[in-house]
């Protein structure tokens, strides 16, 4: 599956959540997020622009690859996912160690996710790093037309300046926030 999002740093969630909720966003989900990223033993995922994380929620656990990025207008990468029970975390965590892959940096943040038509609109806070909105498109567009697309979401919820390409990771690492 190809990932493809905007992020922005926003001042005031509250505000961006009051203008998604009157273009008619329906509320989804409220959680908080643990995201545990890991290295490859042989290749320098920061090099080539991939990352491999287990995503930790109170109901389920991800582990997650993420492709390097395949436009710098967006966020536009392959991903492939595969949800598991919480309880899995330790054997999923243990495998990557046994494997030679190393635990390299935790990202958490709050985050309240709604619908509203083929987006999906995130609103995070991320820990030492501040609030952000995401906007991830789901409809069927060619990688120009979903970033317009999700360029002209951002519009029409008053979210101005340039998209965040990199990740929370690659932000906090950039911040010192890790080794």
């Amino acid at each position: 599956m190809i990932e493809c999002e905007v992020k922005f740093s926003v001042r005031d969630l509250g505000d961006v959540k009051d203008r998604v909720i009157r273009l008619g966003g329906k509320h989804i989900a409220s959680v908080y997020e643990e995201d545990v990223f890991y290295q490859h033993p042989c290749r320098d995922f920061r090099a080539s622009d991939e990352a491999l994380r287990i995503r930790v929620t109170e109901d389920y656990i991800e582990l997650t690859y993420k492709g390097p990025k395949i436009t710098s207008r967006a966020k536009v990468r392959e991903e492939l996912t595969v949800r598991m029970d919480k309880h899995c975390f330790n054997a999923i965590a243990g495998i990557l160690d046994r494997l030679g892959f190393k635990r390299v940096a935790d990202v958490r943040k709050r985050r309240e996710m709604y619908r509203l038509g083929d987006y999906i609109i995130c609103l995070d806070d991320v820990e030492g790093l501040g609030s952000f909105i995401e906007i991830e498109y789901s409809g069927e567009a060619s990688v120009e037309e979903a970033v317009s697309k999700l360029m002209k979401m951002a519009d029409m919820l008053g979210v101005k300046g340039k998209p965040i390409v990199k990740s929370y990771l690659e932000l906090l690492l950039e911040k010192g926030k890790f080794g």
